[in-house]
């Protein structure tokens, strides 16, 4: 993908028109939260983009963008509600993802 243009291999646009920036960067450096983006209803795609809006640091986009891809979205979830609630020790929750 050449990302000067937005443009796939088989000269296809990618959809990242009017994202903002930071968004649009974290799912050009991730394939896999890519593909998971592109198969988001429009609904989903949107709350994505105003969580992403709501971030805090650009750590904080990634983490929410890397969400969206097929292979690591539990890992992600896990990680973001660590941040906000602690450790799953401290929850009284048991056992293993």
């Amino acid at each position: 993908m050449d990302t000067m243009t937005g443009m796939t291999g088989s000269g296809t646009p990618l959809p990242l028109t009017g994202m903002p920036f930071g968004v649009s960067a974290a799912l050009t450096n991730n394939d896999a939260a890519m593909n998971g983006f592109e198969n988001l209803t429009e609904t989903e795609k949107e709350h994505l983009i105003l969580r992403c809006k709501d971030a805090r640091s650009k750590e904080e986009v990634e983490k929410i963008v890397n969400s969206v891809a097929p292979d690591g979205g539990i890992e992600a979830l896990v990680e973001e509600a660590s941040a906000v609630y602690g450790p799953l020790e401290n929850t009284g929750i048991s056992g293993t993802f």
